[in-house]
């Protein structure tokens, strides 16, 4: 049984950042035995200098940003909150994005910033051997927050919500070949 795990290759993702896979047996990208650990996931995650993340939705995992170092501005709009708010995040800090929620993630300083992902269920990301994106536990968005406003939230009235439970576990099982 695998009992050391060591950080790999960051990958670009939809959200316009860099995770680097870390603990999870979920994503196409770790290299990791597919029955490892389905409970949870941890990846890094590094927002660059002067960058925000697209707006996006996890409709079927809770997700924890942790700042290892840098700042961060966490900005949200949960189910039971009528507009989004900012939080300011600094090292040794962390929020708590729960299932639904509109996330945007931004770095205004010139240093980069280091996160630590935890998510549960184990995120679910899958690409084809062409590098393209197959399935991605997010919803990532091309619209501002005024625009979702306007939507009045849905992010089905945006983009086809190809998030159900259904496609998660057609995805997972395609990971586990």
């Amino acid at each position: 049984m695998q009992r050391l795990f060591t950080v790999q290759k960051g990958n670009r993702v939809p959200d316009g950042t860099v995770v680097y896979p870390f603990l999870n047996c979920q994503d196409s990208t770790s290299n990791l035995p597919r029955d490892l650990l389905e409970d949870f996931s941890l990846a890094f995650g590094e927002i660059a200098p002067q960058q925000q993340s697209k707006i996006h939705v996890m409709p079927l995992v809770t997700h924890v940003t942790l700042v290892l170092q840098g700042q961060l501005v966490v900005r949200m709009r949960d189910r039971d909150q009528p507009w989004p708010y900012s939080l300011l995040l600094t090292a040794e800090q962390a929020v708590l994005t729960r299932r639904g929620t509109f996330l945007q993630l931004s770095n205004s300083t010139s240093e980069p910033c280091r996160v630590l992902y935890i998510v549960s269920p184990a995120y679910l990301f899958l690409m084809d051997e062409e590098g393209r994106v197959v399935y991605d536990d997010s919803i990532v968005l091309n619209e501002d927050w005024a625009e979702l406003e306007r939507v009045n939230w849905k992010p089905e009235r945006l983009c086809p919500l190809e998030l159900t439970l259904e496609a998660r576990h057609k995805a997972a099982g395609r990971l586990k070949g």
